[in-house]
């Protein structure tokens, strides 16, 4: 993997914040649906870029450290020309929304007779944040005056912070549920973009300035002028955009096009410019957004991780190979990293290298979910900060290379519906990549015939052990299903290290170092407080087979992992103080324990005590029993319901459960 320095940037350079020209409204761009609907593209873009580390408002959001800077004057200033070029770029994206609708003149359109009903309420909450946020300029400015002249008191001064973070508060909150509230100027741009993309399609129908058309759940928009060249969009593209099973809008222009898809609980932004901004010619960008506002601690995780890899899986497969280098930059207030390749050689080259994202994207749909299988680097905090310190590494360390891996281990791990998503994306990278990534998905196919309880074709010894695979990806698969699957891999790893039937406990890592709480080869006398400190930590996952064979280790955590009945040997499946301090716990496991003491009616009381739903986890033969069934039946009539049918048709037995305890008859067919 290369080092990412000179792609990744959290902070914008000094040309990426806008002017004030290049935030005014353009009536010569709202005067045609393609070039309107490109101008609000690039508009609401220019205004995310204010929420950018370096996007001018920083000061808001660490007022302390303002008020104790020397430039502190300065500073304020800069701030407060950064909030005005905000407010008069969200006014232009108002007031551009409200033109590219009133484009829609030759056609009557119910749906666009709604947003224009609907405008001049967005304005009125608008006028009435502009006001809010107008006072609160004041309310920041006046006290810093008194501050150069030290006349702040210390009353004040709490005012004065809570002033800030309130100001900050109308520029950037964001609740996307209530967003048309205009609580924000945040909110005031998340409502419009939702809107005019909504509106592209009946805009350009009633303007007579286009076409509409729908495959699948696909919505085309087509704005070329007659007699243009070649579109963009090639059929081949159009036919795997729908056939990804996903729905969007494909805007087609004479020399722009814009994807924009909803792929899972994310959204792509993809635009292929002929003539980009800013000098940057025939360029290909993505804007990769996500709902980090809407998921807790655990889902964030698992989207932070996907940009990580999404950002590395496009340097892998040199995305950027056909033009300047890649760019990445974040934005976390908005959710988003933009990717972006300019001064690409051709409008081919360009067009290939769409494709190749629109794979990508593909397959990384849902990713989150599966990414949150724990972590891909030690620690496994994220936030936007992190992220960009991850992304802007001068050189790719080992563990870029195994959080990497780990994740192309969890994107492999699909069922076979799942796999065509994938395979697409993985002949895209490196033959020593695709070997990693087509054994990972064998021991997928093994995994999930264990789980629905069907003989595999393959084991993963067979799997793991085959000749054709090389050594060095062999170990590697071992690290990453140690972690996915302890138990299953012990074994393997036993066997691939020569370290069979030893005491030892695996400390889990995100490296490919094998490492130990306690190593193998050590005497157990030595060595058995180490060993129980680590089981209880992390249970017996990650014990040896003979840890896991060892009673006294066993009964030391079964209580506090009881789950892990299931996974000991048939000896101690069979023991009985095992598996009392296992159902005592958890109830459930009953189900896991051998057929002798799922037939000892002292374990079945206490696995019923919390619920007689648990009672089918008792053996066949216990629930054939006549008199365990009559005593459990004069504690809990319910438990009649669980006798064996071949008692329940047995007139006797009736007769003898309702002597035991007559509340059974409710319980009778």
């Amino acid at each position: 993997m290369e080092g990412l320095s000179s792609a990744v940037a959290d902070l914008p350079s000094a040309n990426a914040v806008p002017s004030w020209d290049d935030l005014s409204f353009s009536e010569d761009a709202l005067r045609q649906v393609a070039s309107g609907f490109q101008w609000l593209t690039d508009q609401n873009a220019r205004l995310l870029a204010f929420f950018a580390t370096g996007g001018g408002l920083d000061c808001l959001a660490n007022p302390v450290k303002l008020s104790m800077s020397p430039q502190r004057s300065k500073r304020l200033a800069e701030t407060l020309d950064s909030v005005n070029r905000l407010v008069h770029g969200a006014q232009a994206l108002l007031d551009g929304y409200g033109a590219f609708l009133q484009l829609a003149v030759k056609r009557s359109s119910d749906r666009v007779e709604s947003l224009q009903h609907e405008l001049p309420l967005l304005s009125n909450r608008f006028e009435m944040l502009k006001q809010t946020i107008q006072s609160g300029l004041e309310r920041i400015t006046l006290p810093m005056q008194a501050a150069e002249e030290e006349k702040l008191s210390p009353v004040s001064f709490r005012q004065w912070l809570a002033d800030c973070h309130q100001l900050q508060s109308c520029l950037q909150a964001l609740n996307p549920k209530s967003a048309e509230q205009v609580r924000s100027v945040h909110e005031l741009i998340f409502a419009l973009h939702q809107r005019f993309v909504k509106a592209l399609a009946p805009v350009t129908l009633a303007s007579g300035q286009g076409e509409i058309s729908t495959i699948n759940d696909i919505t085309y928009v087509d704005c070329t002028s007659p007699g243009a060249g070649a579109p963009l969009l090639k059929p081949s593209d159009k036919i795997f955009i729908e056939g990804s099973g996903r729905s969007g809008t494909v805007v087609s222009m004479d020399d722009a096009l814009i994807v924009n898809l909803k792929l899972g609980t994310h959204m792509s932004l993809v635009e292929l410019l002929e003539h980009a901004e800013g000098g940057k010619k025939r360029t290909l960008r993505l804007t990769f957004s996500d709902q980090f506002d809407k998921s807790d601690d655990f889902d964030i995780s698992g989207k932070f991780r996907r940009m990580w890899f999404l950002a590395q899986l496009l340097r892998e497969i040199k995305l950027d190979e056909n033009a300047d280098s890649m760019k990445l930059s974040c934005n976390a207030v908005a959710g988003i990293m933009t990717v972006e390749c300019p001064r690409m050689k051709s409008t081919q080259t360009m067009q290939a290298t769409f494709k190749k994202l629109m794979i990508v994207l593909c397959a990384l749909c849902n990713l989150d979910i599966r990414l949150n299988y724990g972590p891909i680097f030690e620690g496994g905090q994220w936030d936007f900060d992190l992220l960009a310190q991850r992304l802007n590494r001068d050189i790719a360390t080992e563990a870029d290379r195994f959080a990497f891996q780990r994740c192309l281990f969890l994107m492999s791990f699909q069922n076979e519906r799942e796999w065509f998503r994938i395979a697409p994306c993985c002949q895209l990278l490196s033959r020593y990549h695709q070997q990693f990534i087509y054994y990972a998905h064998r021991l997928c196919v093994y995994f999930l015939s264990l789980k629905s309880r069907e003989k595999p074709e393959e084991t993963a010894r067979e799997i793991l052990m085959s000749d054709e695979i090389s050594e060095q990806t062999r170990r590697e698969l071992l690290h990453h299903f140690i972690l996915f699957n302890p138990v299953s891999t012990i074994r393997l790893i036993e066997e691939v290290y020569d370290i069979g039937y030893q005491c030892f406990v695996i400390n889990p890592s995100c490296n490919y170092k094998l490492e130990f709480y306690v190593p193998p080869g050590q005497p157990l006398e030595d060595h058995k407080e180490k060993i129980t400190s680590a089981l209880r930590e992390h249970g017996l996952k990650y014990a040896s087979q003979r840890v896991r064979d060892d009673r006294d280790f066993v009964l030391s955590v079964i209580s506090e992992y009881p789950t892990e009945l299931q996974d000991l040997s048939e000896g101690l499946r069979n023991d009985r103080d095992v598996v009392m301090a296992a159902v005592t716990k958890a109830p459930i496991v009953l189900g896991d324990a051998s057929e002798r003491l799922r037939s000892d009616i002292n374990i079945i009381r206490v696995a019923i005590a919390e619920s007689i739903f648990y009672l089918p986890m008792a053996s066949a033969k216990f629930l054939k029993d006549r008199e365990c069934m009559l005593d459990l039946i004069e504690t809990n009539p319910q438990a009649y319901s669980y006798a064996a049918s071949e008692l329940k048709d047995n007139t006797d037995f009736i007769n003898a459960a309702k002597q035991r305890n007559p509340e059974v008859s409710k319980y009778l067919r």
